[in-house]
């Protein structure tokens, strides 16, 4: 079922950082969609009929569903090493209390609603390394690992996939470790590569699934004109601009509020529609013009990368990584669309039985969104 909440773009990936003491323990602090993870679905599947259902109902269903949700967590969750697991030993779950606190809170939008948790417990007896598994539901989540005397290890780590292992040094010696033990070697760091694999998967999975704004927004510069060329200029724009703008903020050069950023993403869906509705030809200001949406759509693309951090000695790989996967999701995005209706892109009708209709829909709900994300949240 698509939903087109307004606030589906920042719908942020969770976020968590994990902190491992030198004799053995570990402290882990998790922020994440908690009324998506209470109803059993990731923050991109969910949809805003439920969550409202469950935050209008009776507390006691919430307190229910809460206390499920915490379960889960607790019996998905794993510390390991060397396929040893570690021990939980307290995990404080967010309340309805705390869900409460949120919602009044709450001047801009009701959903989601983004709490955190904290779980402490031990390492294996030991340990030389760390792996995480978070629990499926959680969806693509960002890991960052601080260990003393060693760099944070930043980790992208799949829904229900342990994450790769990073070294760790505990005042505790480990027992007798065998020369063919693999805890008897150090893990190393990832690997430069290594980085720019994640970053890159991140970029793309930013667009495909799980961002709908920019995935309107590529689909509106398609369905103008039926040449390939002007369609690649126009991306290479866009991609360009938001090159430019998601390196200067990340770099902390230009900073501006999602709050502005928001309804301006959804604006831009909404006017590059609108154009393909009242003219058939590709002039040659509408390259400006998306070069301006492509700054705009940049600092959107900030906001991911905030939310996850970036590793400190390979900063920039991690950045251009992250810019070549928004590349790539773009792309495909581009391809898929050739692929449903390119046959038809020189046919006499396809301008009033394709472009018009698909642009009439892109430019209702860009204009539904940039309402809806202009307008602070009433209760």
């Amino acid at each position: 079922m698509l939903t087109l909440s307004g606030w589906a773009h920042v719908a942020v990936i969770p976020a968590a950082t994990a902190t491992i003491q030198r004799d053995g323990g570990y402290a882990m602090e998790l922020t994440f969609d908690v009324l998506a993870f209470a109803l059993n679905k990731t923050p991109e599947d969910v949809t805003i009929g439920p969550m409202n259902d469950l935050l209008d109902g009776p507390e006691d269903v919430l307190a229910a569903r809460l206390a499920e949700a915490a379960a889960t967590f607790k019996n998905e969750f794993a510390v390991l090493e060397d396929g040893r697991s570690g021990t939980v030993e307290t995990l404080a779950f967010p309340s309805v209390d705390d869900v409460r606190r949120h919602e009044k809170a709450m001047t801009m939008a009701r959903l989601p609603v983004l709490l955190a948790l904290t779980v402490q417990g031990r390492l294996p007896a030991g340990a030389r390394s760390v792996s995480f598994r978070l629990p499926s539901k959680l969806g693509m989540s960002s890991l960052s690992v601080v260990r003393q005397d060693q760099p944070v290890g930043v980790l992208v780590v799949d829904a229900g996939v342990v994450s790769s292992p990073l070294p760790v040094t505990l005042d505790v010696a480990p027992s007798a470790p065998t020369p063919n033990d693999p805890a008897a070697s150090p893990v190393a760091e990832p690997s430069r590569w290594e980085w720019a694999k994640r970053y890159v998967g991140l970029g793309f999975v930013h667009i495909v699934p799980k961002g709908l704004d920019h995935i309107l927004f590529v689909l509106g510069l398609f369905l103008l004109g039926n040449r390939l060329g002007p369609l690649l200029m126009q991306v290479t724009a866009f991609t360009v601009a938001h090159s430019i703008t998601l390196a200067l903020s990340m770099y902390g050069i230009v900073r501006l509020s999602l709050h502005i950023v928001e309804p301006l993403i959804a604006l831009s869906i909404a006017f590059v529609a609108a154009e393909n509705i009242f003219t058939d030809k590709l002039h040659r200001w509408r390259l400006i013009v998306v070069f301006g949406f492509g700054l705009i759509h940049g600092l959107g693309f900030a906001s991911v990368l905030t939310d996850l951090g970036l590793p400190r000695r390979e900063f920039a790989t991690a950045l251009v990584s992250f810019n070549l996967g928004v590349e790539g999701g773009q792309l495909a995005v581009i391809g898929l669309a050739m692929l449903a209706v390119g046959y038809w892109r020189r046919r006499p009708w396809y301008r009033r039985a394709i472009v018009l209709p698909a642009s009439v829909v892109i430019a209702a709900i860009g204009l539904f969104w940039a309402i809806q994300r202009a307008l602070p949240y009433s209760p």
